[in-house]
């Protein structure tokens, strides 16, 4: 277990460590990649614990109780702009996450933003809304 908290830890400073400071585009991505990093940690942890994942609600308490929500790159409490949705399969043996902004079908600007998405694999994807252009690297 500690060995996935460490390689979490390292792996996000690397990430931060691969952001130049006029590159504000990547901030949001990265975030979101983070979030979910924290998030599939503290998933297993909670599984540990309690023989099942947690929804929403159950990680979002676990986190706060272990006092891990000032290390989220995102205000899990607050999201706005974001909307999280974590799913858990019935018998609690399966978990899917995603973290996107909300879209608005009036405004064209906010159809483009990038989602991630994870589950209990520990991949973690990020799309974006088809015919969306990638963004240049």
């Amino acid at each position: 277990m500690r060995l996935v908290v460490s390689c979490f830890y390292v792996g996000l400073s690397l990430l931060w460590g691969l952001i130049s400071v006029g590159d504000q585009e990547k901030v949001p991505t990265i975030k979101l990649v983070n979030a979910l990093r924290l998030l599939n940690t503290h998933e297993y942890s909670y599984r540990n614990e309690n023989h099942r994942f947690a929804d929403r609600e159950q990680i979002t308490a676990y986190l706060r109780q272990k006092n891990l929500l000032n290390n989220a790159p995102l205000d899990l409490e607050n999201l706005s702009p974001y909307e999280l949705a974590v799913t858990v399969s019935s018998d609690g043996m399966h978990y899917q996450i995603t973290l996107q902004r909300p879209s608005d079908m009036n405004d064209k600007a906010t159809w483009c933003k990038p989602a991630a998405f994870s589950d209990d694999r520990g991949v973690i994807f990020l799309g974006k809304a088809l015919d969306c252009e990638d963004a240049p690297r």
